[in-house]
């Protein structure tokens, strides 16, 4: 049994590390490596700051590649992440830290990075941070095989453990969100088979033990917390099953228990000792600062959010829903069928294993779909159902095998093969959106196609990873000194070493209509497409020049802004009708026909007038009754970010892309801005 566990652990391990390169960091990245960077240097040296580092030496590092490949020989890389910045020390996090999940998983991820990119120099920066996520993934696999191979048959284990490998959003997670939700996961499944085997062999090593894991789980985001409404019921019904009432008696029992009973109560101690002690910034004043940190968790965990889905008397079904869609077909009809077993033993089975799984698998799903709670972000917030349904797969597989070969009298080991058989199309449909696990919607939904049809929350959400796809067409196909921005994005989101060294890459190279040849980057997922002026222009009127493609759904797009990748030529004319009204909420512009509208200009004076702009909203209008407003607010240098920000100097530049419109309405604050004093005004529009 140990060695096939080990085996099947070995075998995730090794597919993960060799699949790693093929995706990028999440979004959530520059904060935490940062910050384990942080803590781990201090730990490590005492140091408060990076000065008996060696300066950080840009380079571009092979993004195909998980070793380390550059422009320049390891011998002059110099062996400091792109994560240990002079302006993210120990001090900066002691100072900034509390309004976000503890560190840590953060602080593990760094120390992978130390060991096989500092020290060894064997795996590159940001793939070394990542050896943690599929390090625990594969350790999580291996023991859900064994769990469940114990508990009910090899079969069943190895449909568990295929189960947990393919379910996709938990082997593309595993790959780069290694920071919280990955880490979760593992820890709340190694805290409650830890706490399981403590109870049902009354062993005080496996009840200390599941402390240490309930710590590290608690170190790293507190939704384990949740799992006392996991192990309490279960606890309860093993207790009130192994222990009649008629035999009861306290005082026996305590007597009897009395090391377990010590142990549990050690379980708080030692989980709350290493959530303190890993998190510096809680050192100063932990009454105050762990008070942030729970009001951090009430504001994500109970906001409101239009995202949502909640049709019948305030339950929330997203979660629920979500689920059935996102989960492969074979998994959840095995899946349904263990529950189903589950329930008809409940009452009979002794150790109340089987309800204990149940429990595992249902209340993460519970507890965001009561009324007043919240998930963002798709499932990846609860990941920590997945080994329960996991187990729950490989005990439906287990029963209706056993049906089949007690009905129809056939070879048992043909059965097995039959059914793991069933895997097959799911492995297909890996190999064919890999890397874009992530992205698995399946045919209950229609796909991914689907999703976006029925425009399912978060339809699209990659959480950051599809980027890496993208810098390796651009390393072997930008021409050399090229600018790259992102449509929309933050700049950290790419690690600057994946891009080659004479790339320009800053969002300030943006020029829309200007169209001064930079390359943009975006994700598309839901609600992208209007988010921004600049992401309606390159989507309106420019040719992607290369494109990550699921289920026919267009998830990464990268464009050149020149007008040799135009869709069609754009030609412009003056609108010489256009009129303006000074009112007391701002400007009402007016053409005499309807305008494909290209940009509007406005000369203004902005000496000896009153206050400048403070806020400011542009809504659009065919008929002056239904308005259409714009992204952003004024003052704005995101729409164009080569042209500064808007308005200034006594200018104001405002671009679309083709809206049909007769009206033009500013809403501005103050009332008395600078911007009402309009000496000159010109409306563009398309041909």
């Amino acid at each position: 049994m140990k060695k096939i566990s080990f085996l099947i652990g070995l075998i995730f391990f090794v597919i993960g590390v060799i699949t790693l390169p093929h995706y990028n960091i999440n979004f959530d990245a520059i904060n935490h490596l940062s910050r384990g960077q942080a803590y781990l240097h201090y730990f490590l040296t005492g140091k408060k700051d990076y000065s008996d580092l060696p300066s950080f030496v840009r380079y571009f590092q092979n993004p195909e590649n998980l070793f380390l490949q550059s422009d320049i020989s390891k011998s002059q890389i110099v062996k400091r992440s792109v994560y240990q910045h002079d302006s993210t020390t120990f001090d900066y996090f002691i100072q900034n830290d509390g309004y976000g999940h503890p560190p840590l998983s953060d602080i593990f991820s760094s120390v992978f990075n130390f060991v096989f990119f500092q020290k060894l120099g064997i795996i590159n920066d940001i793939d070394s941070y990542h050896l943690y996520g599929i390090f625990l993934a594969s350790i999580l696999v291996a023991l859900i095989f064994k769990w469940t191979a114990k508990t009910y048959s090899k079969f069943a284990g190895i449909i568990a453990s295929l189960s947990l490998s393919l379910y996709p959003l938990f082997f593309s997670q595993s790959h780069f969100n290694t920071e919280k939700d990955v880490p979760e996961t593992a820890f709340i499944a190694f805290f409650i088979y830890s706490f399981w085997k403590g109870i049902t062999q009354k062993s005080t090593k496996w009840i200390i033990l599941s402390g240490i894991f309930l710590g590290f789980g608690v170190g790293t985001k507190l939704n384990i917390a949740f799992v006392i409404f996991i192990i309490m019921p279960w606890l309860i019904s093993f207790i009130l099953s192994n222990f009649p009432k008629r035999k009861f008696a306290i005082k026996s029992f305590v007597k009897k228990n009395l090391s377990i009973l010590i142990s549990l109560f050690l379980i708080p101690l030692i989980a709350f000792s290493i959530f303190l002690i890993s998190w510096p910034y809680l050192w100063g004043d932990p009454v105050e600062n762990i008070s942030k940190v729970i009001s951090f968790y009430k504001e994500i965990g109970l906001s409101q959010t239009s995202q949502q889905l909640i049709p019948v008397a305030g339950v929330n079904t997203f979660a629920i829903q979500s689920l059935i869609f996102i989960t492969p077909l074979v998994i959840l009809f095995f899946a349904i069928l263990g529950i189903i077993f589950v329930i008809k033993r409940i009452k009979s089975e002794k150790q109340k294993t089987g309800f204990l799984f149940l429990l595992w698998f249902a209340i993460p799903i519970l507890r965001v779909s009561i009324s007043g709670t919240n998930i963002y972000g798709g499932l990846r917030q609860i990941m920590e159902y997945i080994p329960a349904m996991a187990i729950l797969s490989g005990l439906g597989a287990q029963t209706i095998a056993e049906k089949i070969i007690k009905k129809f009298h056939f070879n048992k080991n043909l059965v097995y093969f039959l059914l793991v058989l069933f895997f097959v199309p799911l492995i297909a449909k890996f190999i064919k959106i890999h890397p874009n696990e992530n992205l698995y919607y399946n045919p209950l939904i229609g796909g991914l196609a689907g999703a976006k049809e029925r425009n399912f929350p978060y339809w699209g959400e990659t959480y950051g990873e599809t980027y890496r796809q993208a810098t390796v067409w651009f390393a072997k196909n930008a021409s050399k000194n090229s600018k790259l921005v992102f449509a929309y994005e933050l700049m950290p989101n790419i690690p600057i070493i994946f891009l080659r060294t004479d790339i320009n890459f800053s969002n300030t190279f943006r020029s829309g209509y200007l169209m001064n040849g930079e390359y943009a980057v975006t994700l598309i997922s839901q609600g992208v497409d209007k988010r921004s002026y600049y992401d309606m222009y390159l989507e309106n009127f420019l040719n992607p020049v290369y494109k990550v493609t699921v289920d026919g759904v267009d998830v990464l797009k990268l464009w050149k802004n020149d007008s040799k990748h135009l869709k069609m030529p754009l030609k412009e004319n003056l609108d010489k009708s256009l009129t303006y009204k000074i009112n007391k909420d701002g400007i009402l512009l007016q053409t005499k026909t309807l305008q494909k509208l290209s940009r509007l200009e406005i000369d203004y004076l902005d000496k000896n007038c009153p206050p400048k702009l403070s806020s400011g909203v542009i809504e659009i209008s065919k008929d002056n009754q239904n308005w259409d407003r714009l992204p952003g607010v004024l003052p704005d240098d995101w729409r164009i970010t080569s042209l500064g920000e808007q308005p200034s100097h006594g200018k104001f530049i405002e671009p679309f892309v083709g809206q049909n419109a007769k009206f033009i309405k500013l809403e501005l604050t103050p009332s008395n801005t600078c911007l009402k004093n309009i000496k000159s005004s010109r409306l563009y529009y398309f041909e």
